[in-house]
């Protein structure tokens, strides 16, 4: 087994040197990192995390509980924003994963505590309110997609209010004038800010009330969901005459696509269709491609560990702005 020893004798340099370099110390001469890196190259050196840390008093892991972040593709962009934190700065990243029936997060803190982690990222499936066991106290703990009540720890949040308001803008300056919107379940907090967006849209731009219908689509069993979705759409075109949809995800925009197309109107069109999300490969897939808001999990991943990482003791409350993702659909 290749050792540390090994590499500073390739690379003729304090196996002190070799130690900094491994632990990505900026204060390394470039020419010794280059030596030492070309020499763990090609003796295959790994370190062992294991003694390092039983020699250091930090571990160097940082604990990711994932809150069902893995029942929804573009969820993994959480993760996927603080991993790549963790590997610039040389630091492990261990992602457990909880559900209500199975894993629970009692037991995730524990495992975590074993490993000695340094802090933890607690990450929501959706933008909602959380409570936490008192254990989360016991280290430094920020929260990515959700955020608590008491304000006990730094959170970080999409920017639904500004998302909503943003596309909303955005469709009326082309033109369209008649807005349906097909919001998400009233009782989810992005539905009501969402909603709030869309009537500060059109108050801004000083269109009347009466070009606007916002109506909430039941979030729950998904053949309900399509269901309904399809329903209320073609009685909202039939009956109200919108020139464009706004849909509150873009499953349910492929839905209403589906609906327009059967009626004989050609989407972008005839009439236009927006959405949120930009969910996995669902918008580039639509002909033609659908317009969405993207929500902004790699920026929350990263935020929530650079967070840890520059150990910050505020509990601020941060939001993180959607991007808007241009296609053909309006």
């Amino acid at each position: 087994m290749v050792t540390i020893k090994d590499v500073a004798a390739h690379a003729g340099v304090a196996f002190k040197t070799v130690s900094r370099v491994v632990n990505n110390d900026p204060t390394v001469k470039p020419k010794n990192r280059e030596r030492v890196l070309k020499a763990i190259e090609e003796l295959g050196y790994r370190p062992n995390r294991a003694a390092q840390m039983t020699r250091r008093k930090k571990s160097g892991v940082v604990g990711f509980i994932a809150d069902e972040l893995l029942r929804v593709p573009y969820t993994f962009d959480l993760i996927r924003g603080a991993q790549d934190l963790a590997w610039q700065h040389n630091k492990e990243l261990m992602v457990l994963n909880v559900n209500v029936n199975k894993y629970s997060v009692e037991g995730a803190v524990n495992h975590l505590f074993e490993h000695r982690v340094e802090g933890i990222i607690y990450a929501a499936m959706y933008h909602r309110e959380v409570r936490l066991p008192s254990q989360f106290s016991e280290v430094p703990t920020v929260l990515a997609n959700c955020f608590d009540s008491d304000g006990k720890f730094p959170s970080i949040v999409p920017d639904e209010q500004e998302a909503a308001r943003e596309i909303t803008a955005n469709i009326l300056s082309k033109g369209y004038k008649r807005i349906a919107f097909l919001n998400l379940n009233e009782n989810i907090i992005a539905a009501k800010l969402r909603k709030k967006g869309v009537e500060q849209a059109f108050a801004d731009a000083k269109q009347s009330p009466d070009n606007l219908v916002i109506e909430s689509v039941i979030i729950g069993d998904e053949n309900e969901e399509r269901s309904i979705t399809r329903k209320r759409a073609a009685e909202l075109i039939k009956d109200f005459k919108p020139d464009a949809i706004l849909c509150g995800q873009d499953p349910m925009a492929m839905e209403v696509y589906f609906v327009v197309q059967s009626l004989g109107l050609q989407v972008g069109k005839d009439i236009g269709i927006g959405s949120f999300d930009d969910w996995d490969v669902i918008p580039s897939l639509l002909q033609p491609g659908l317009t969405t808001m993207a929500l902004p999990h790699y920026e929350m991943g990263k935020w929530a560990f650079n967070y840890l990482l520059t150990e910050r003791t505020d509990k601020t409350r941060e939001t993180a702005r959607f991007s808007l993702v241009s296609r053909q659909s309006f």
